[in-house]
Formats: structure tokens, C-alpha cells, sequence
């Protein structure tokens, strides 16, 4: 098998999704997580990616799996354990509201994962490693694997994305920040939102934030600001990008990790810093349109027909 261009670590949940539930409600399944959604939407885009981490030995995590796998995405260093569950989320929606989220994943298969759980191959042989934020909130070990897997990749030439992600259901921002900032120095790709970026600097403007991350040693750093767009920093200059007009948003969630997929595509397609971010917000775009984290990711030919049929509808 070729080797994979993108790696990345994270866990994934089983997601049960319904409207605010009654007795007798219907839940509908699938799964979500930040990691495998990045892997995914590569995948749909041609590129070849692998996706590490464990799941329970159960019902849901093999449907993943198989899901991920039928995807195009390398399953085949993610365990299954015989001890510990997948982990669940559900997700109900609310009228004229984002959804309510709720976790189940406190001793989750993923967050017993110690911090040798990979061999570091797993992740040498690509061109980037792609972390999301969450990981360290999951456990002590899980932080220590995520921490080891940046560094090596960073000292044997594997460029590391860190997207923070945060989720204030799993840790603190203090939390947040301490962990994070571990890796910031190692980084050629951070891709803050703005609040996220506040946790980390302190600051809530894009250039200060950006300014503070590459004083860090971030080599690049991506600022999300919703529907103000985003701006790429590098140490010399800065590139602005506004998003796509959205004529109806069904599910806001996952648009993040669309991004970071179509971020990462034309980074790796080798293409100018305006189409990327022009991808990238795409991609988000898309998700937007469409219910479920990952279901509307656009395959490679319907991203390129929702470009050409929308080059003048940037805000």
C-alpha cells in the first residue's frame, strides 16, 4: 500500500442524532470525530490518508471502520478493544439553534490508549501529521501520545497541522491552553478560530493572534473569523479570504474540519495561498449545506463544480 500523505490521531464516537428526544423519539447513527472527518474529507478529494486510533470491539466501532475503510481511508493500525466501549455523543437538534451535544466517552477504548500505542512509522512515512485539540482532554496517556507523535513527526520532517478545536464539555481553557502551547513550536500549521486563538495568546484580533502564534514558531497560522473569513500569517505576509455565501445553513457542525480538509488539499496540491483558502472555504461551505458532520464532504468532482458555479459569490 502507498504511503499516506496525511496521518492522522484521534478519536472518533458513535453519534445518535434526533430532534430534542420524547419518549418513543427516533435517533438516527453515525459518527463523528474531528480527526477521521479530516482523513474522510481528503480521502473524497483523492489524497491518501490513515487514520489512527482505537475503537471498542462493538456494533459501532466496526461500522465505523468499515465506513472509514469503504472511504478510502487506511484503518489498518486502529485496534479494537475487548475491554472498553466506543465512545458516544448524541446530538439534538433544537429549533433556530445549533444542536445540543452531549459525551459519553470518560473511559472510551481511545482515551485508554497508552502513550506508545502507535509506532512512530505510523507517522514518518507522510508528508503531515494532522492533531486536533481535543486529544489531550481525553486522558493523561492520550495527552502524552499526542504530544510524542508531534514531536517525532516534527524532528524526522513530517510537517504537523494542529487545528485546537476546543470543546469546553471536555476541559478548561487553562487546560486547553497549557496543552496546546506544548506543541505550538513545532508546528508549520495552526488553524485557530478566534476564540481559540484568545485561549492560546490572550488576544482576539487575527494579526495579534497570528503575530503571538508565529513568535511561538508556528511557521503558519490560518485564522478562522466566521463570517469575517480567514487569514493566512506566515512570517512575511498575510492573506485575507472571505467565505462563500450560504443561502441555507442545516448543520454548522463539522464546517471546522471541512475546512481543514479543504485547507490541506490544496496545500498538497501545491496550489497558490488564495486558492487554498478558497478551497478551504468551499469545503466548509458545503458541510454547511448538508446534515452531518462528515456526509456532505464533496468528492472531488462536486467541489470543483461548486467552485466554478459560485466564483462571484464570496462576501
Amino acid at each position: 500500500m502507498p504511503a499516506p500523505q496525511v496521518v492522522a490521531l484521534g478519536e472518533t464516537m458513535a453519534v445518535f442524532a434526533g430532534v430534542l428526544p420524547h419518549i418513543g423519539a427516533a435517533l438516527g447513527f453515525s459518527f463523528a470525530g474531528a480527526e477521521s472527518t479530516v482523513c474522510l474529507g481528503l480521502a473524497r478529494l483523492g489524497h491518501r490518508t490513515r487514520w489512527l486510533s482505537a475503537l471498542g470491539d462493538d456494533v459501532f466501532g466496526r461500522a465505523i471502520a468499515q465506513t472509514l475503510r469503504g472511504e478510502g481511508v487506511d484503518v489498518e493500525a486502529t485496534s479494537f478493544s475487548a475491554s472498553a466501549l466506543t465512545g458516544v455523543m448524541f446530538k439534538l437538534r433544537r429549533a433556530l439553534a445549533e444542536p445540543n451535544v452531549a459525551y459519553y466517552r470518560a473511559g472510551s477504548a481511545f482515551s485508554r490508549l497508552e502513550s506508545d500505542a502507535f509506532e512512530a512509522n505510523a507517522w514518518r512515512e507522510a508528508d503531515v501529521l494532522h492533531l486536533s485539540g481535543i486529544t489531550p482532554a481525553l486522558s493523561p496517556s492520550c495527552r502524552e501520545l499526542w504530544l510524542r507523535a508531534a514531536l517525532d513527526a516534527h524532528e524526522n520532517g513530517v510537517r504537523v497541522w494542529l487545528d485546537p478545536n476546543f470543546r469546553s464539555k471536555l476541559w478548561s481553557r487553562d487546560e486547553a491552553r497549557d496543552a496546546w502551547s506544548e506543541i505550538v513550536p513545532f508546528c508549520d500549521f495552526v488553524l485557530p478560530g478566534l476564540g481559540e486563538g484568545e485561549i492560546l495568546t490572550g488576544q482576539s484580533e487575527p494579526r495579534a493572534i497570528a503575530e503571538a502564534l508565529l513568535e511561538r514558531g508556528a511557521k503558519n497560522v490560518v485564522v478562522k473569523a466566521a463570517e469575517r473569513g480567514a487569514t493566512w500569517f506566515d512570517a512575511d505576509s498575510s492573506l485575507h479570504a472571505p467565505p462563500f455565501e450560504i443561502e441555507r445553513v442545516v448543520d454548522p457542525i463539522g464546517a471546522g474540519d471541512g475546512f481543514a480538509a479543504g485547507l490541506l488539499s490544496g496545500v498538497l496540491d501545491g496550489l497558490e495561498r488564495g486558492e487554498c483558502l478558497r478551497r478551504a472555504h468551499a469545503v466548509g461551505a458545503m458541510v454547511c449545506g448538508g446534515a452531518g458532520d462528515w456526509e456532505p464532504l464533496p468528492r472531488r468532482e462536486e467541489l470543483e463544480a461548486f467552485l466554478a458555479g459560485n466564483r462571484e459569490s464570496q462576501r
